[in-house]
């Protein structure tokens, strides 16, 4: 499953980089951890529609359906968001 949900977040930032990346930190138990950073992070109005953007990729392309658990700022550039498979 990690190799796949890998697969569509390679797609999500073909069309974002480097305004933003993200990155599978970890899955398991049905969470995903994903790790969002990039040029706009710390500044962009609007950054966090990635988060939600990046649910939409998973449904459209894995049909998988989660929901954002949280969301951590861990840096003035980084965010990571905690998905779960609903």
């Amino acid at each position: 499953m990690k190799d796949k949900l890998k697969k569509v977040v390679f797609e999500f930032n073909k069309l974002r980089y480097p305004e933003c990346k993200a990155k599978i930190i970890s899955f398991k138990n049905g969470t995903v951890e994903v790790e969002f950073s990039g040029t706009k992070a710390s500044f962009a109005c609007c950054f966090d529609e990635n988060f939600i953007d990046l649910k939409y990729y998973f449904l459209d392309y894995l049909n998988l359906n989660f929901e954002i658990k949280e969301i951590l700022k861990v840096a003035a550039d980084r965010f990571i968001v905690k998905y779960k498979l609903l």
